[in-house]
């Protein structure tokens, strides 16, 4: 058994690597991200000892270098999605343009925590206990920056962020449906989109997850008993149970061409 999951472990970490090498390349910083790997070869080279060898991927992550490259990275892929997904947001509490600013810097800091945790959990052998120290150290961060939000946002304000927040799956997702169906004849309009966000929200929080790797409180830095075999078929099951209540609701609210496609992208984003 151990067997099995070193390897598969070694398998996604390749995926991994394989993922970071291209999105660098996308972003134009391939050269970079080669000069780090090459600085990292020529140290492990130099140094002649008896130890057990390193592991070159969670090495790479101990780089400077690679962290900072990622993290900038993060920050260009999470600004125009900030703007998407929290656009009206800002535009409901009437910001100026420096609030609305601030309040993108506030959301973007949060979300680095978690890319922050992703690449420690990635630069080293962890046992149980760093890993839960780790996944606890992001959650105290995270809730500095809640403190913050609050201070900046208000009371009554960031009630309502906190209202808004449990919605953002359903906007992101209805988000890349809407840029699916475009601005055709079949294209939702502001009613529908606002019907159907509500449902498919209402069905989430109303759904009894089994296992839900939606909520990223339930983790706890144990791979090896969040992530077994059982437990993600289980997730995809219900993840199914919960689209086929997507989808009855959205009969009284899209027309018949709409429904179709609405589930043909259900479908594509299970698969």
């Amino acid at each position: 058994s151990l067997a099995q999951q070193e390897k598969h472990a070694a398998s996604l970490r390749d995926q991994l690597h394989n993922t970071l090498v291209e999105s660098a390349a996308n972003a134009g910083e391939a050269a970079q991200l080669q000069q780090v790997l090459t600085n990292r070869v020529e140290a492990d080279a130099s140094v002649k000892t008896n130890a057990k060898p390193a592991n070159a991927f969670a090495e790479m992550f101990k780089s400077p270098e690679m962290r900072d490259m990622i993290k900038n990275q993060q920050k260009a892929v999470f600004g125009p999605m900030i703007d998407k997904n929290y656009a009206e947001f800002i535009a409901s509490l009437q910001m100026t343009p420096e609030q609305s600013a601030g309040l993108k810097d506030l959301i973007t800091k949060k979300m680095l925590v978690d890319a922050g945790m992703g690449m420690d959990m990635l630069s080293g052998d962890l046992d149980a206990d760093k890993r839960a120290a780790l996944v606890q150290q992001a959650k105290t961060d995270k809730e500095a920056i809640d403190a913050e939000l609050k201070q900046f946002l208000g009371a009554d304000n960031y009630t309502q962020y906190q209202s808004y927040e449990k919605t953002l799956p359903e906007r992101m997702v209805l988000g890349q449906f809407k840029d699916q169906l475009a601005s055709g004849t079949g294209a939702l309009n502001a009613g529908q989109e606002q019907q159907l966000m509500q449902a498919m929200s209402t069905e989430r929080q109303a759904f009894k997850f089994t296992t839900d790797y939606n909520d990223e409180s339930k983790f706890n830095g144990d791979f090896a008993t969040f992530f077994t075999e059982e437990k993600i078929n289980q997730f995809f099951t219900e993840q199914e149970q919960l689209s086929q209540r997507y989808l009855a609701r959205a009969q009284s609210i899209l027309s018949g061409d709409q429904l179709t496609a609405y589930q043909k992208f259900l479908t594509g984003q299970r698969d």
